[in-house]
């Protein structure tokens, strides 16, 4: 479980750094850093290229490299007493050749298992490029893709083939160097010391830190489990309101329905009133019809009338003689 929780973290510091850091190279140095001196891991291109996959095969060897040269450069100690036991000297030289011996040893396989890796991509690139070949029905698509990837396997070959011959020259630096680290065990040893005494000051300020942080969190409990109490007081309560409600409801409901009943039948009754008095103004209308033709007909006759007569006064005499010969008859 620790291991899983490790990685887990290990993997967010790297995608932090992967804001921080935007270029490769300095973001490889960086995870160096981290693995070798948070985490206690000996870096070495494998793993380098597995957490961070960024760039060519040769960019996680080049920073490996210059991380090394860097920490040699660092932890250099130089010691001009002669008054040094010599068992004291060959016994520090042997710790750190073997430390040293240990972290190119893992160099080492990580380069092998990127060259393998490289070898087994090759294969598989050439057996892909024999199928293409077999298949004539998209024969120059597949050329064409097969060359690509055989151009990416060639690629990958020659960044292998570098990789291998930057690990020879940096091996060669390491073995020249490899006296100079017999003079940094005294160093290692006090910074050791220090550490140490750091770590014990600050085991007891954590302690401290603990039983305070305890001492909160008993006192946050007793409190939280009143709050739990009052939630399942106010629960009950508003429980029993919810069911005195969904009761009320019901009856509202009931009585709704009733009404709505009742209306619907008001609203059938309505209709058919307004059924028949659509009918009695239908027939309305057909009587105000025939009487508005009737009275046309009479203010014509009317207008016929009162022409006649009109043409009678404008004619006295003959209106006179009218009148007089029926007097003589």
């Amino acid at each position: 479980m620790n291991n899983i929780i490790n990685e887990q973290q290990l993997q967010t510091e790297i995608d932090l750094l992967r804001g921080q850091f935007p270029e490769t190279q300095d973001l490889y140095r960086e995870v160096c850093v981290l693995l070798f001196f948070r985490y206690g891991i000996t870096p070495t291109a494998n793993k380098l290229y597995q957490y961070v996959r960024r760039g060519s095969m040769s960019a996680p060897a080049d920073a490996l490299n210059k991380f090394w040269s860097e920490m040699r450069e660092k932890s250099r100690v130089r010691i001009e007493r002669s008054d040094i036991p010599e068992k004291i000297s060959e016994s520090a030289g042997n710790f750190i050749a073997a430390l040293w011996n240990e972290a190119q040893e893992a160099a080492q396989a990580g380069f092998s298992e990127l060259i393998e890796n490289a070898t087994s991509e090759i294969l598989q690139f050439k057996l892909q490029a024999e199928a293409a070949k077999e298949n004539t029905a998209q024969t120059e698509l597949l050329l064409v893709e097969s060359q690509a990837q055989l151009e990416n396997a060639l690629k990958r070959v020659s960044e292998a083939d570098y990789l291998l011959s930057v690990n020879t020259k940096a091996l060669t630096v390491q073995e020249k160097t490899l006296k100079m680290l017999q003079n940094e065990r005294d160093n290692l040893v006090r910074s050791l010391e220090a550490t140490r005494a750091g770590f014990s000051c600050d085991l007891e300020k954590l302690n401290v830190s603990l039983t305070k942080a305890e001492e909160r969190y008993r006192a946050l409990e007793a409190k939280s489990l009143l709050e739990v109490d009052r939630s399942r007081q106010n629960s009950s309560k508003l429980e029993k309101e919810l069911n005195n409600l969904r009761e009320t409801t019901r009856l509202d409901q009931a009585s709704h329905q009733k009404e709505l009943s009742s209306i619907q039948n008001t609203v059938t009754e309505q209709r058919e009133k307004i059924g028949m008095l659509n009918g009695q103004l239908s027939m309305t209308i057909s009587q105000h019809k025939d009487t508005t033709k009737q009275i046309r007909l009479t203010e014509r006759k009317l207008e016929v009338t009162t022409n006649k007569l009109m043409q009678l006064l404008s004619k006295p005499k003959k209106i006179i003689k009218a009148i007089n010969e029926p007097n003589r008859e």
